[in-house]
């Protein structure tokens, strides 16, 4: 599939923006691991997309290794209150989402790739790692950039996206790709 394409596609499903990098330009901090293990989302252990069930900040990263370039998706949504983690949630699984929807229409026309969300996953409304069953959906089992220790800061700033947004929020998503 032309790049040109995959750019058209993520458009037409809705991202407001969205880019094509080398994925050697993702930039990996593997001291953001902490804000897993603080466990403010209240997933670390309880999911399988999370740490440490997802691997180390090094095995995440050496995941990625294998893939030349990664698309980039963004949705910048307006927010009533930043702060309201209820309406954030929405937002973020809206995008994820989308992010799916878009992976599901590329079926077939990428051979191999490799999702990373904005938070964890959510494809289930209840993690079966809580109850100590298999995942349901394995192949379908997409970790966060945090669990990946991505640097969404300087991601933005490779591509030229919105960070910080007053009274919006940007959610991120990664495809990898070769």
């Amino acid at each position: 599939m032309q790049e040109e394409d995959l750019l058209r596609e993520a458009k037409e499903a809705g991202f407001d923006n969205c880019e094509i990098l080398s994925a050697k330009k993702i930039q990996f901090d593997h001291s953001l691991r902490k804000y897993c293990e603080i466990n403010y989302c209240g997933n670390y252990g309880n999911n399988y997309s999370c740490p440490p069930e997802c691997g180390t900040p090094e095995e995440m990263e050496e995941k990625t290794r294998k893939f030349k370039r990664v698309l980039v998706l963004q949705t910048v949504t307006p927010v009533k209150d930043i702060t309201d983690d209820r309406e954030t949630r929405v937002i973020k699984h809206r995008h994820n989402q989308m992010t799916w929807g878009l992976i599901d229409q590329l079926s077939g026309k990428l051979e191999d790739f490799l999702p990373a969300m904005a938070g964890p996953c959510q494809i289930c409304e209840r993690c079966e790692k809580k109850e100590g069953n298999p995942c349901r959906f394995p192949k379908r089992v997409a970790s966060c950039l945090s669990a990946y220790c991505v640097q969404v800061d300087k991601l933005a700033e490779e591509c030229s996206m919105p960070y910080w947004c007053q009274g919006e929020v940007a959610f991120f998503s990664l495809l990898f790709f070769s």
